[in-house]
């Protein structure tokens, strides 16, 4: 796994990022063996959390929503 850097509080949000995460992990993943379906469940777990997390912060779902 890759280092992640720890100069700054807030994780690097930009679109490129994420996809060059996602690509990153997804690449991981594959070469230690993970199927397709694995992958899958994993990204599945991964919105629920993100799901749980809206909800319980209403606030946060309110300023997505404008």
């Amino acid at each position: 796994m890759y280092a992640v850097p720890t100069t700054s509080s807030k994780p690097a949000t930009s679109t490129r990022g994420l996809s060059i995460l996602a690509r990153s992990l997804f690449r991981q993943m594959r070469e230690q063996g993970y199927s397709s379906a694995q992958i899958i469940g994993l990204s599945s777990e991964l919105l629920d959390l993100v799901s749980s997390d809206l909800r319980q912060d209403g606030d946060e779902l309110a300023d997505a929503a404008e």
